[in-house]
């Protein structure tokens, strides 16, 4: 539920932020303003579900000592620590204001300064500093040693996110997107809030038997042709997709925590279908109201089709005023045809960028 609610929480939020066509319109604060809700819903959900289905009824009766000894084995807090925390704060810091003119303001930063500066900046950057800043309990050595970092950093999710980035990369460079994108066009006319029930209710079902990272690497971009071809807001077509990623809860293949907890054989898959399949259904129906409120409200996503999303090679920003779901534009976005110098706009009309 926690790794919905910030940008690097989970896989399939980092694979939205990363598509060509949304690079720089999703930061890590105003991801948090709009996720921060549902992940809040998926939590109350959650801890309805389990306590309904496996602990109503049942006494735990912990063992106050060994939490007392535990605690003790950590010892006391160290400078160590307090640094690392230090460090982590300026991260979480610079993630709220990378978006506001403290940082990216060309009146305080020249441009060969900080003004490209993103969140992926943001994080390499307090990542270098743990290996830099000196160690009190290891003298002589940095808070963090590369052969640390080699031994607990998570090669394989991110070969996972690599990889799926290429087949991202090989459906968009071989039209195959596009070409679904076309077939599923049509979709989009059923509303937007029956388009995102559609999206979180048929993504959250795919998503169990693959994993959430496989099913935003293909799902995604697929979404974002979709968009391109009928000029529909991508995050309305994209959050509801990317949030339904995670929520995974019926099978143990559906995300890595579920296979995590189902190798310690405490749990049988008939447990995972008991609660999960309830908690499906409710992250569905109440998910599904809470990214249509918050996608509004954060990210606008009634709006046209934004200038942002306009990629060259499936579309042209052209000067053409017009109405577009009730917002008076006097410039708009244009999907490219396949005719040299014709577009098509989003009403259905023809027209030629090329003429003066």
């Amino acid at each position: 539920c926690g790794g919905i609610a910030t940008l690097i929480g989970t896989p399939p939020n980092g694979v939205v932020a990363a598509l060509p066509m949304v690079t720089g319109a999703i930061g890590s604060a105003d991801w948090f303003q709009f996720a921060a809700p549902i992940s809040l819903m998926t939590a109350i959900l959650a801890f309805t579900v389990i306590y309904f289905v496996f602990v109503r009824g049942i006494q735990l009766e912990l063992d106050s000592d060994s939490v007392k000894v535990a605690y003790t084995a950590l010892g006391p807090f160290n400078r160590d620590e307090l640094a690392v925390a230090l460090i982590q704060l300026i991260q979480f810091v610079g993630f709220l204001i990378r978006r506001t003119d403290v940082i990216n303001n060309p009146d305080i930063t020249s441009p060969a300064d900080l003004q490209g500066v993103n969140d992926a900046t943001i994080a390499c950057g307090a990542a270098l500093l743990l290996f830099f800043v000196p160690s009190v309990k290891r003298p002589g050595e940095p808070l963090l040693t590369w052969e640390q970092a080699q031994q607990h950093l998570p090669w394989g999710v991110l070969v996972l996110m690599g990889g799926g980035a290429a087949i991202a990369r090989g459906f968009e460079d071989s039209q195959l997107t596009k070409y679904i994108g076309q077939k599923l066009a049509t979709t989009v006319s059923m509303g937007r809030f029956g388009l995102t029930f559609f999206l979180v209710t048929i993504v959250c079902l795919l998503t169990e038997v693959t994993s959430n990272t496989a099913t935003a690497n293909i799902i995604l971009p697929i979404l974002a042709s979709v968009a391109a071809e009928t000029l529909t807001h991508p995050l309305a077509l994209l959050l509801p997709a990317t949030v339904a990623c995670s929520f995974a809860f019926m099978l143990p293949a559906a995300t890595p925590p579920n296979s995590v907890v189902f190798a310690t054989r405490r749990l049988s898959i008939r447990d995972f279908l008991k609660a999960g399949i309830i908690l499906n259904l409710l992250a569905s129906v109440f998910g599904s109201v809470l990214i249509y409120l918050m996608g509004s409200a954060v990210y606008g996503v009634d709006d046209p089709f934004p200038e942002w999303a306009c990629q060259k090679k499936a579309c042209r920003w052209v000067s053409v005023p017009g109405s577009i779901n009730g917002v008076q534009v006097s410039s708009q976005a244009c999907a490219l045809t396949g005719v040299v110098g014709v577009c098509r706009l989003v009403d259905g009309t023809l027209w030629n960028f090329t003429a003066p």
